[in-house]
């Protein structure tokens, strides 16, 4: 993999990329996702440096609807659409599998065991690949490339390309 690919990758959001780049750029910043609620298990405050991973997430979403010929604005609608469906998601999922800790925690008890932030942890890896994956599997759906240039630049190399990042 070149460095120098994946970093204009998810750090520009002039030009375009193609679905393939798309799926590896979000399978990209959820590995960062993973490492980053790792290391919150043992400093919770740490999560929220994964705000930080709306940035290229933007980039991603935004080059891949300019292969459409369409406005970087709509990239805004996918991440509101990651965040909310991430937070219902969330909703949804927690009472399931972290429940017995706001049992625990409304008895009183102490709730700060490394059994509970692995279920917190495994509750968080479940919601960021429903919502990442999901959402650049919608856009991949519904953006469809101009195979000619268009206002963003010339056709994406990926668009044949099995790995083009390799």
């Amino acid at each position: 993999m070149d460095i120098a690919k994946l970093q204009n990758l998810l750090l520009t959001f002039e030009g375009r990329i193609g679905p393939t780049s798309l799926m590896q750029g979000t399978v990209a910043v959820f590995a960062v996702a993973i490492i980053i609620q790792l290391i919150s298990i043992m400093l919770p405050f740490f999560g929220i440096i994964g705000l930080a991973l709306l940035y290229p997430m933007f980039c991603l979403h935004a080059k891949r609807f300019h292969d459409g010929g369409k406005p970087a604005i709509w990239t805004l609608a996918v991440l509101g659409g990651i965040l909310v469906g991430g937070f219902i998601i969330s909703m949804i999922l927690t009472p399931l599998l972290v429940g017995d800790m706001f049992a625990a925690a409304m008895r009183g008890e102490d709730v700060t065991g490394m059994g509970y932030r692995l279920k917190s942890f495994l509750v968080g890896i479940i919601v960021g690949a429903a919502t990442y994956f999901g959402a650049a599997f919608v856009v991949n759906q519904v953006v469809k490339g101009d195979p000619a240039d268009n206002a963003y630049g010339p056709p994406p190399t990926d668009a044949a390309s099995p790995n083009p990042l390799g």
